[in-house]
């Protein structure tokens, strides 16, 4: 299962079926003022709206007393029979009047509420996005970034959509109908009872069909996260691609995804747009017994056209409050995955009561720790090593031997599963996190830049650095010249991931960014391995300088880069093989004389062994 999946099954049951929606209002309650004049603003659109049938009512009375035409009209009025002229102008005016304030009404509420579910979208992607980035390591090992980033922007867009929707027809609609109702009943019941006995036939297509609605629903937001996943992989991996002139591949991939989403989509909005013609063909039966009516009863113009302006206005509540519940169906999967994404703990937590590391002197101790990712071998077995305050240890051995779980474990990105690491005799499970990391600088292989400035990815290592000490930080990494020598300087962009540059002056600005964030511990991951040999030794010299008082934890697949540490480290299927210098290993460790052997090509002599 990935990460991006719950981890728990489900809970079933009507209450835990409404607890994403109850979870998402939860998040109106810092803007209820504006939500509820938004909620006032649509019930005077809804009361205006469903007067209108009153007023159509009152405007025939004064201007078509018994049906008469135009000509008829004006002598009645000239000889003061039937409809006065202040009558006529008041009825004239009344419309447009009646018009402007149910526009306005109308304005105001669709306004405010998307104001609203807007300002909700971005808290909800704020918290999401924070939850995401506060989960631990291994919750990015097994989560896919494409799927991560569906569920930050897509499934959130629907939850808006959703709630911007229930918000404008959840409080005006029934209003507006129940107001309606009130109306063409006050005109004529018997009418009104003809025609609104029909109204409930129009729940069963919305019945019918909102099953449907959810689980293609469901399958949309699945299938959005694969063509995400799909997206993000290949711009990712696009040299690789390249390189290997599979664009036809990815093409065809993305092709056939999309293909899953038209055919899914089609089959949401078919299950949507449906219930609309159903509506309509409801409520034409109900105008045709209404004409029935009519006729029997002998009704008059002005009475007919208030009942059918009542009965029209009454269709377009029915209508929206009939999408409701297919509303909800679609925002069901998107929610559920959202609440259920930010209620995952993170596995790395601060523990109760867990101390702030204030200084730190560099003392790390692994004792007799064993960790796993997973079933598979242990990537740790039994592993106990002291590192001095201001010692130079480095890491060798061959891929998969641990040594890069080593670093992973000293800046907490996971606990052992048995044994300890401690930082100044303080297990790390006992401090805040951003406390141990805070007084942690490393430099891997794998450089990474943001996309941004020179000088903002230098600043990353230390947010309150001045901008001469950027400046320092670059020419002890020996990255300064080549930064002058960018079209704007520091103010130079990188691009993605730093492609602008080499992959030595990306390695330069990396070294620059931890020279910066001067912490007293140093963990490099082969911090060199992207350096031509001129510059290996200019960073070389720049790591010593910086690793003067300080522990330094180095892992080298190159042993030309540690023949000068306090102590070199040799690692093996998860054990370490053995502890020493290099001249002591060379004569003690089998498995070090070995690397030795295949990455210096000869073989050392007993002298080699004892001056080395």
């Amino acid at each position: 299962m990935h990460a991006d999946q719950a981890t728990t099954p489900r809970p079933r049951g009507f209450s835990a079926h409404w607890r994403p929606y109850a979870e998402l209002l939860s998040y109106l309650k810092p803007y209820r003022g504006r939500f509820f004049f938004g909620v006032s603003m649509g019930v005077l659109y809804a009361l205006l709206n469903g007067s209108i049938p009153l007023i159509v009512k009152y405007v025939g009375d004064s201007v078509f007393p018994g049906g008469a035409d135009q000509e008829a009209i004006r002598k009645a009025a000239m000889s003061g029979m039937g409809a006065k002229v202040d009558a006529v102008v008041l009825a004239c005016l009344l419309v447009p009047l009646v018009m402007i304030l149910r526009g306005f009404f109308s304005f105001m509420n669709s306004y405010q509420m998307s104001w609203v579910s807007l300002r909700v979208l971005t808290d909800i992607r704020s918290k999401l996005f924070a939850s995401i980035v506060g989960q631990s390591m291994e919750f990015f090992d097994r989560a896919r970034a494409g799927k991560l980033m569906s569920r930050v922007m897509n499934d959130t867009q629907v939850a808006q959509s959703t709630l911007s929707q229930l918000s404008v027809s959840l409080f005006k609609q029934p209003v507006a109908l129940v107001a309606g109702v009130v109306a063409v009943m006050l005109i004529d019941w018997k009418f009104s009872i003809i025609t609104l006995v029909l109204f409930p036939v129009c729940i069963v297509p919305v019945a019918l069909f909102g099953r449907k609605v959810r689980k293609a629903g469901e399958a949309e937001e699945q299938l959005a996260g694969e063509m995400n996943v799909i997206l993000q992989e290949t711009f990712a991996g696009i040299r690789l691609i390249k390189s290997y002139a599979e664009e036809k591949l990815m093409i065809s991939m993305f092709n056939r995804a999309a293909k899953r989403q038209f055919r899914n989509s089609l089959r949401v909005r078919k299950s949507t747009e449906i219930t609309s013609p159903l509506v309509e063909i409801v409520a034409a039966a109900g105008v045709g017994l209404a004409l029935f009516y009519v006729y029997a009863a002998e009704l008059s113009a002005a009475k007919f056209l208030a009942l059918m302006a009542g009965i029209f206005l009454l269709y377009e509540p029915i209508k929206s409050l009939s999408r409701i519940h297919m509303q909800l169906q679609k925002c069901l999967s998107a929610t559920t995955n959202i609440f259920e994404l930010m209620r995952q703990p993170p596995a790395i937590v601060d523990a109760p009561g867990a101390r702030e590391l204030e200084k730190c002197r560099g003392e790390i101790v692994y004792e007799d720790v064993e960790f796993s990712y997973g079933p598979q071998a242990p990537a740790l077995r039994g592993v106990s090593l002291r590192i001095e305050p201001g010692q130079r240890v480095a890491l060798v051995g061959s891929s998969g031997s641990g040594k890069s779980t080593m670093l992973s474990l000293a800046l907490r990105f996971y606990d052992p599963q048995r044994g300890s690491v401690s930082l100044d005799g303080h297990d790390l499970r006992g401090l805040r996190i951003e406390s141990v990391r805070k007084h942690v600088g490393i430099v891997t292989q794998d450089t990474f830049l943001f996309h941004d400035t020179i000088y903002n990815n230098i600043l990353f290592g230390r947010q309150d650095a001045t901008k001469e000490e950027v400046e320092e930080a670059a020419r002890q990494a020996y990255a300064h010249d080549f930064i002058l020598a960018q079209p704007l300087g520091y103010d130079s962009v990188v691009g993605d991931k730093g492609c602008m540059l080499s992959g030595g002056q990306q390695q330069r600005l990396s070294i620059a960014r931890a020279l910066l964030k001067n912490a007293p511990v140093l963990l490099l991951d082969e911090a060199t391995s992207a350096l031509d040999s001129e510059s290996e030794r200019m960073i070389q010299s720049a790591l010593e300088k910086l690793s003067a008082g300080k522990t330094v934890v180095a892992i080298a697949h190159r042993l030309s880069t540690v023949l000068t540490a306090d102590r070199i480290v040799v690692m093996s299927e998860g054990r370490i093989a053995a502890v020493g210098t290099h001249g002591e290993l060379l004569q003690s460790s089998p498995a070090y004389r070995t690397l030795y052997e295949m990455q210096f090509h000869h073989i050392p002599d007993a002298a080699e062994a004892v001056t080395a």
